[in-house]
């Protein structure tokens, strides 16, 4: 079963009322897994709960790992689901996202500091790229208390920008990739809507959650047949 399935499995088990968070055909396969389980004797006896059945909110928890040690499942107000779904975002999608856009970024870096030296920044980007970080790095100066955002300019820029640094310098760029199309499609279109997604704390569907663990496949692999024209 896939993650997101395991994770309501559990919450089923442990006298969750799903039906309240799913839809009626994913609460229906929830409750086949249940079954199918507890006939292989796969998971512990505990009953679900019984219909007219009432639970305290109040007291109600919910059996996941806890957080910077506290226990997600007693947090007053918070939804089973999101309780829940965060497993599946940060087992499978924050660590994918974060490596596929910070070797985007080192990729950029290493090109063009090649190609123009350790004043690559300035010599090889163009002003948008460039307002956005310097916008970002004011912005940081509010709250001297937290680390910073990054240790270059490239890390203040978004994920869009990164493709715009690529189109300017296709020519240096262009025997990394099949085309433009491709790059593009890739950095703005696979990764980066799915980015938004998730920068504003909300969890992928798990068709998502599968493209993107392929686009980034792709990205690798495309990485790996280069390899020996990085520089």
């Amino acid at each position: 079963m896939s993650t997101e399935h395991a994770v309501y499995t559990i919450a089923f088990e442990n006298g969750i009322d799903i039906a309240k968070e799913l839809g009626k055909e994913e609460t229906a396969e929830v409750q086949r897994l249940v079954s199918l389980l507890r006939s292989n004797g796969s998971t512990s006896t505990a009953s679900p709960p019984k219909e007219g059945t009432k639970k305290s909110r109040a007291t109600r928890t919910i059996k996941v790992a806890p957080l910077a040690g506290v226990d997600i499942g007693k947090i007053p107000a918070l939804k089973s689901t999101h309780a829940t779904e965060w497993a599946v975002m940060a087992e499978r999608v924050y660590p994918l996202i974060y490596i596929f856009e910070n070797s985007v970024r080192d990729l950029i870096e290493r090109v063009l500091m090649a190609e123009y030296g350790d004043d690559w920044w300035e010599k090889g980007v163009t002003k948008d790229p460039k307002e956005t970080a310097k916008k970002h790095l004011e912005a940081e100066k509010r709250d001297p208390w937290h680390c910073k955002r990054g240790r270059r300019p490239i890390d203040y820029v978004f994920l869009n920008e990164l493709w715009a640094i690529i189109k300017h310098q296709w020519k240096l760029f262009a025997p990394l990739f099949p085309d433009q199309p491709w790059i593009q499609t890739l950095i703005t279109r696979d990764m980066n809507v799915s980015r938004i997604v998730l920068a504003h704390m909300n969890p992928l569907a798990d068709d998502d959650v599968k493209a993107i663990e392929a686009s980034f496949r792709k990205w690798v692999r495309q990485l790996q047949a280069v390899e020996s024209l990085i520089p």
